[in-house]
């Protein structure tokens, strides 16, 4: 390693340790009575990490969904909620998607409901879809998950509004059992592992967020 690559390096340990600090922060703000302050750091910090994470793609909820489900530590977050489909469909062009919406609703009447894979989710459908129909649903399956629940009714209101603090799912189950709710301590344990995965690349290979491009986009 050169001296430039070891200066380039201190750098970008400083960055990460400042923002293993901030983090950390949020832990003090929730326990001090700012819980929606802390949420909402919390919230723009998995957001601003999950577009490094997703880089070059540049769809904000897409990114934000996928980072979460593929480096958030929390394997629930990947699983679709079959009212969550149903709702956040219907609000997408209705010549196209209000049909979907509604053969989904067929197949998963509630009112309590099953987190399911999205590839048991997609396999259930197939045959009550057409198959321009099955293609489309899979492309925009991401918007069905929990993480998306997450992007959709905590990120957007506590980013454009007050938004909420925690999301109750108490007519859900997965494997039969309730799953817990979703805000703070959830989303924190998140941010902490996108953050991890984000400094495991800079060192990598000793580059921004594992490729230097992403800084300069």
């Amino acid at each position: 390693m050169d001296e430039d690559q070891e200066a380039k390096l201190e750098f970008i340990n400083a960055f990460h340790e400042e923002a293993d600090e901030k983090i950390d922060f949020l832990v003090w703000l929730n326990n001090e009575k700012h819980q929606q302050e802390a949420l909402t750091l919390c919230l723009i910090y998995i957001d601003s990490f999950s577009q490094w994470l997703c880089w070059p793609s540049s769809g904000s909820g897409k990114n934000f969904v996928k980072a979460i489900v593929g480096f958030g530590g929390n394997p629930l977050m990947g699983l679709v909620h079959p009212l969550s489909a149903i709702r956040s469909l219907k609000m997408l062009s209705p010549e196209i998607w209000g049909p979907i919406s509604n053969q989904i609703q067929n197949v998963f009447p509630g009112t309590a409901y099953e987190l399911i894979s999205e590839d048991d989710f997609l396999e259930q459908l197939k045959l009550t879809l057409t198959s321009e129909q099955f293609k489309t649903l899979k492309s925009e399956c991401w918007r069905a998950t929990l993480a998306a629940i997450a992007y959709y009714s905590l990120r957007n209101p506590s980013v454009h509004s007050f938004g909420a603090l925690e999301l109750s799912f108490s007519s859900t189950t997965y494997r039969g059992e309730n799953i817990e709710g979703m805000g703070f301590t959830v989303l924190h344990k998140i941010v902490k592992n996108l953050h991890e995965e984000l400094h495991r690349r800079s060192l990598a290979n000793i580059q921004w967020f594992g490729n230097d491009e992403i800084v300069g986009a």
